[in-house]
């Protein structure tokens, strides 16, 4: 099939439909990975003898290699070829499951993961610029609302997927199901994606390796020391490392200032941070997903760790929250077409009145989290998730000049994913500091004081997120009056 250059417009791809249909299911592919780990993960801290903090980085890790790769791997298929870097992606993705699958070091499953978030940031750039470039303006808001609803269908069934597979323990693999589940699905979308056609972008014809590079140094020199915090305490080496991404960060800036100065392409136009309504954005889209990923990662330990639920019960805890996400998500862009930008606050506000119910519950000493009541508030967690995330991207992104799409989008879903590494290392060093011992050693009682703290902290990122977007929603309304 011929590429379709960027700059062509008038004519469309004739068979669009069945070439969505095949790149969503590599977005169904990464999407089911996340979750589906996420519950697994205390079956893989048991069988493999890890520490918390190993679990933590096996878990992370993923997250890590896709923040840090996410912008490059849009700029390879820009230059390159989006089939072409869609293909690499999925091949390595589907290699490094089956890798997942086998191996038994921790140490190597951790770099296995970083790898696999790596291969996960060359396919999702891919599948964003092929559905805006092979749809009319009329049909993309449908193209991009079924690539919503598959990541709603794969966040609602990977957490309850992931614990039964574990249960289910087919031919005795138990955890190690969770990474082969990847790989007939990797192998059928290498099967299909020559039906999908080639697109490039002639405007873009430099790569910031040095920019690259810099950015993946920041992220681990900030990640790994935080994920050692719980086993050996706050020690020289970690502050160290610590101070060390700060002055990584200032190089990079400068590095990144000064590619701009000759026109060099750089990997992040920081001119764009020059955009109060974007800087306010981003904070939001990080106190949104620090307050999710943090609270779904400790739900996981507390109900197999502390309440002792197999893989299954785990499951159908997560069960009501993701029917919640997926009703909204559904129905979320009609709704904000009627109600306005107050849906997102109200979502944020949602999630962080229903973390503080649930503290009640356990102050109550309501431990039971299949109980009918702790059902419906886990389900009105997820409709708040819902209306809190599905929209944000379309809400932050909408605001932002034409010239800054491409990059705004990159680094949206990059904060997002490092919002995802960041929530994992801090609420683990919380939760580690008021159990007070090991995980096995734990009562009950250090479990529900250390859960209830957690529990809170994460209430608070959600109403700090509920604050920035009333502040955002402000800036948005005073911009909109002046330029009337």
């Amino acid at each position: 099939m011929n590429p379709i250059s960027s700059e062509k417009s008038s004519t469309f791809y004739s068979y669009r439909w069945l070439a969505l249909a095949v790149i969503l299911l590599p977005t169904l592919l990464i999407s089911l990975n996340t979750y589906m780990i996420q519950i697994a993960l205390p079956s893989i801290q048991n069988d493999l003898h890890i520490s918390f903090s190993h679990a933590q980085l096996l878990f992370s890790g993923y997250s890590v290699g896709l923040a840090t790769a996410l912008i490059i791997g849009g700029k390879l298929g820009d230059i390159y070829g989006r089939k072409k870097i869609l293909w690499i992606g999925v091949l390595f993705f589907t290699l490094t499951a089956f890798l997942g699958g086998i191996l038994s070091s921790p140490l190597l499953l951790v770099g296995i993961r970083f790898v696999q978030g790596l291969a996960a940031a060359l396919i999702q750039p891919q599948v964003l610029s092929t559905i805006q470039e092979i749809f009319p303006p009329r049909e993309k808001n449908l193209a991009f609302g079924l690539y919503g609803a598959v990541i709603g269908v794969a966040f609602t069934f990977g957490l309850i997927l992931g614990g039964l597979l574990v249960q289910w323990n087919i031919f005795n693999g138990g955890w190690r199901t969770v990474f082969f589940f990847n790989v007939p699905i990797g192998m059928l979308v290498l099967l299909l994606l020559p039906f999908i056609p080639e697109s490039t972008d002639k405007k873009s014809n430099h790569i910031d390796w040095m920019g690259s590079i810099l950015l993946m140094v920041i992220i681990f020199l900030l990640i790994y020391p935080l994920s050692e915090v719980q086993q050996q305490g706050w020690q020289t080496w970690i502050f160290s490392c610590l101070l060390l991404s700060f002055v990584v960060l200032i190089l990079f800036i400068y590095l990144e200032r000064f590619k701009q100065k000759l026109q060099q392409s750089p990997l992040v136009d920081l001119s764009l941070f020059k955009h109060r309504p974007f800087v306010f954005g981003i904070c939001s889209v990080l106190a949104i997903y620090l307050s999710m990923f943090a609270f779904f990662f400790i739900l996981s330990y507390f109900l197999q760790y502390g309440l002792k639920y197999d893989t299954g019960e785990t499951s159908l805890v997560f069960l009501p929250i993701g029917i919640g996400f997926f009703v909204t998500s559904i129905i979320s862009s009609k709704i904000i077409n009627k109600y306005g930008f107050i849906v997102l606050k109200m979502g944020a506000l949602c999630m962080s009145m229903c973390t503080f119910l649930l503290v009640f519950f356990l102050w109550m000493e309501q431990y039971n989290l299949l109980r009918t009541d702790a059902i419906i508030l886990l389900f009105v967690y997820g409709l708040g998730l819902g209306l809190a995330t599905t929209p944000l991207a379309n809400a932050i992104l909408g605001n932002i000049p034409k010239i800054h799409m491409g990059v705004a989008a990159g680094l949206f879903t990059t904060f997002m994913y490092l919002a995802n590494s960041l929530a994992v290392a801090g609420i683990s060093i919380l939760f580690s500091y008021y159990l007070g011992t090991s995980l096995e050693s734990a009562s009950l009682l250090n479990y529900i004081h250390a859960f209830t703290i957690s529990l809170i902290v994460i209430g608070l990122f959600s109403m700090i997120a509920y604050m920035i977007l009333s502040l955002y929603h402000k800036m948005i309304l005073r911009i909109k009056i002046k330029q009337q």
